[in-house]
Parts: C-alpha cells; sequence; structure tokens
C-alpha cells in the first residue's frame, strides 16, 4: 500500500516535472497522439450531441466529400478527420484535438454552398489540428491538472475535460496560428483542387457581417488578428505563391 502511494507521488512529481519542461519548448508534447484522439473525440460527441446533426443529407454529403478531400492534402500528420455538419445557424466551424470538425449549417448558408469557400474554410480547421495547435492550446489551459489526471489514469475525469474543450473551441486560437491557419487552408484547399483564392472572398464577407451584426454572437476569423489585416494576409501569401481564381487575381 505504501509503495503504491510513493507510485503515485512520483508520478505526479513526474507529471509536475513534464509541464515545467513542455511550457518553454514547443516540439515537446504534454498529450499523446492517441490521448488528444480519444479526449477529442469525446468531446466533439458531447459538442454534437448539444448541436445536433444538420438533417439535409446532400448537405452532409457534400461536407463530407469535400473533408475527404482536404484530409487528403493535409497528411501527415495521419490524423482520423471526421467532417460534420451541425444545424447550429451561427456562422461557425470548430476544430477539436484529434481531427473531428464541424461546420455549422449557418456558415454553409452563408457562403450558398460553394465548395470553393467550403474547402478552404474546412482546411481552415484542420489546420488547426494538423499544426496541433488544437492541443497544445488545451496544453496550456489545462497544464497541471491535465497532465496528472492522464498520467494517472483518471478516466472518470474525462467528461469534465471534454466539456472544458467543448468552450475551448470556440474562442479564437490567437495571431500567430489564426494566419498559420488562413495560409495552410489555402495550400491544402489548392493541393486538394480548390480554388485558394475563395480565402478572401470568405473574410471579406465575414467583414460585411461582422459590420451588419457586430454584437449579436462571436463569428469566425472576427477577432485576434482583425479581418483587415487577416484580408491583407491572405491576399499577399497569394501573390507570394503565384496564385490567382475566380475570387481574388493579384
Amino acid at each position: 500500500m505504501r509503495r503504491c502511494f510513493y507510485l503515485q507521488v512520483l508520478v505526479v512529481i513526474a507529471a509536475l516535472a513534464l509541464v515545467v519542461t513542455v511550457a518553454g519548448c514547443k516540439g515537446k508534447r504534454l498529450i499523446s497522439r492517441d490521448e488528444e484522439i480519444r479526449i477529442g473525440r469525446q468531446a466533439g460527441d458531447e459538442f454534437e450531441a448539444q448541436h445536433g446533426l444538420d438533417g439535409d443529407r446532400q448537405i452532409r454529403a457534400m461536407v463530407s466529400r469535400i473533408g475527404a478531400d482536404i484530409a487528403r492534402a493535409a497528411k501527415p500528420p495521419d490524423y482520423p478527420y471526421d467532417y460534420r455538419v451541425l444545424s447550429d445557424r451561427q456562422p461557425n466551424a470548430v476544430a477539436f484535438p484529434g481531427g473531428k470538425i464541424y461546420i455549422f449549417r449557418g456558415m454553409v448558408d452563408a457562403v450558398d454552398n460553394n465548395p470553393d469557400k467550403i474547402a478552404w474554410i474546412l482546411a481552415h480547421e484542420t489546420t488547426h489540428v494538423a499544426r496541433q495547435h488544437a492541443v497544445r492550446r488545451l496544453e496550456r489551459q489545462l497544464g497541471q491538472e491535465i497532465a496528472i489526471e492522464l498520467l494517472l489514469g483518471k478516466k472518470e475525469d474525462a467528461s469534465k475535460v471534454a466539456g472544458i474543450i467543448g468552450g475551448l473551441v470556440l474562442l479564437d486560437y490567437g495571431r500567430d496560428n489564426e494566419y498559420e491557419a488562413d495560409r495552410a487552408g489555402m495550400a491544402y484547399a489548392q493541393q486538394a483542387g480548390y480554388d485558394p483564392t475563395a480565402a478572401v472572398a470568405v473574410l471579406e464577407l465575414f467583414q460585411e457581417i461582422q459590420g451588419r451584426n457586430p454584437n449579436d454572437f462571436e463569428i469566425m476569423f472576427a477577432t485576434h488578428p482583425g479581418n483587415n489585416d487577416r484580408i491583407n494576409h491572405a491576399q499577399g501569401y497569394l501573390e507570394q505563391q503565384g496564385w490567382s481564381g475566380s475570387y481574388y487575381s493579384p
């Protein structure tokens, strides 16, 4: 009994040391790939149960098909990407650690079911998974608590962690992560056979929506950085790559 107690103490100390180690080192992982996928799936399932899947089978099939194209372009790393449509009428999309990605029906309607625009939105969210933005934000938010729970194997706390993740996915990732998701999203879309310049059209659309309804809800791409900066950044990346299309020609 005493030996078991000492072993648990050692695990806790190791967890705390791990937190300190990863705090200053971007390359090391606090949460393993398997844990990332497991808790992301559970959090996604709970989020999906709250919002509900959209009932339009054609819309769901279209998003699933476009998502599959983006997922192939985004590998490696090899995540089990799963793209679904929620019935929520707000224009938004979210990415869960491990590969569950949801686009709201309001977002699909806002872009008039346009495959190029949907492709870039899904690719943007896919980048948050592929570049580990989602899981690293989780690591920063939960820190020592999640390290200890995962290393001690406290599976009974999984629901609590899932609830926290569900709240985190609705927040912005910060300037650097969003810029990277914009750029890589355009690259994934282009590699998958879609028009990468659709990114500019989507960002301009959200600038328009934000101007009409500034206080109604927090929308995708609304803050940190602002829409003007993101549009300029996206246009600059397209020019750098030499890409032109239906929505923007340098």
